[in-house]
């Protein structure tokens, strides 16, 4: 039986502001209320396999970013639990903990606030293997220039400064410093979100070529569902701190279980849907201090009922190779499936 490389089980992280001296005294006097609790993550339990390209999924606020940084030991979680290879995160030693967070890497959204702009480039990609002992020092300056070369930069630029780069090669420069302590597990946090069209086709053919070659596993987190699809195996999509449903990317794409898929996939422009007038899902996203009872999108869902405002689905097998965590998702796969039919026999004729 195979292990898993991650696997997170029931996490969930909540977020609460300290209040200062008077601000407490007001709260004592009854002037003010006490500072809410961001719930940023409910419950949530994700499965990565070694080898595998994993895409999450959601509009921003929906808890991501926190769920890739608890996996990378940036956090740690308010309740559940965090396995590498079968082992409890929080269990490990300090030498086996520190084993993991080298073989677990993230990239960030803007590399000019992830890079530290007053280091030179050799430096910034050099620095962590030197300190955990996986090269000398004399062989630092060849290792960085293999590293740059291995990302598309020239390694003669090795010794200049962050700003002195464009969006893409500071992005490309982020990509060495992560592959430089070798890692099993890249986490890509909205990697290519600031940058140029033509330049994230250019950073996203580096992370398949980047993969293919390392045997990276990549956990891959995005808004845009058309980046997703093309570089994903499964995808995984969250809503207020929950994920709502989990497939293989076709299978996903084609028929969703979810309403919460299905709205966003149906506002995905096409070609054959070019008449079509587009409108975005009904509602305002909840707070996450107060979330709704429930499932938490049934405010903004179509299909309903009073079940969904009182009883929390469960991430469920609802069909052959997904889950989906609503009661109503065998009805919305039927669903999905006849619509999808309709449009492939419009296609054909």
């Amino acid at each position: 039986m195979t292990v898993s490389l991650i696997h997170a089980k029931d996490v969930s992280k909540r977020f609460t502001r300290t209040s200062d001296l008077a601000e407490r005294a007001a709260i004592w006097l009854g002037a003010m209320k006490p500072p809410g609790t961001v719930h940023a993550l409910d419950r949530v339990t994700l499965t990565i396999e070694k080898g595998e390209v994993v895409g999450l999924a959601g509009e921003s606020g929906c808890g991501k970013s926190t769920l890739g940084r608890v996996i990378a030991g940036l956090l740690p979680p308010s309740d559940g639990t965090v396995e590498w290879q079968g082992e409890d995160v929080a269990k490990l030693s300090r030498a086996e903990a520190r084993r993991m967070r080298l073989a677990t890497q993230i990239i960030f959204q803007d590399p000019m606030s992830s890079l530290n702009p007053r280091l030179r480039v050799q430096n910034i990609i050099g620095e962590a293997p030197l300190f955990h002992g996986l090269i000398k020092r004399a062989q630092a300056r060849r290792y960085v220039a293999e590293l740059l070369e291995r990302v598309g930069l020239d390694p003669d630029h090795a010794t200049r400064y962050p700003h002195q780069f464009s969006g893409g090669q500071r992005q490309r420069i982020g990509i060495a410093r992560a592959l430089a302590v070798n890692p099993e597990l890249l986490i890509c946090d909205e990697s290519i979100a600031a940058l140029d069209v033509s330049i994230q086709a250019q950073i996203l053919n580096l992370f398949m070529g980047l993969r293919r070659e390392l045997d990276l596993t990549l956990l891959f987190i995005s808004h845009d569902l058309s980046v997703i699809r093309h570089i994903s195996d499964r995808v995984v999509v969250m809503y207020l701190g929950r994920v709502v449903e989990t497939a293989a990317t076709d299978l996903l794409f084609d028929a969703p279980a979810h309403p919460y898929t299905r709205a966003l996939l149906d506002e995905v422009p096409t070609i054959d849907r070019r008449a079509r007038r587009f409108a975005p899902i009904e509602g305002e996203i909840p707070s996450p201090i107060a979330p709704p009872t429930g499932c938490h999108f049934h405010p903004r869902c179509r299909y309903a009922e009073p079940l969904c405002a009182k009883a929390v689905p469960d991430l469920r097998p609802v069909a052959a190779g997904r889950l989906s965590a609503c009661h109503l998702a065998e009805d919305i796969l039927s669903a999905s499936a006849t619509k999808h039919g309709e449009r492939s026999c419009a296609s054909a004729r």
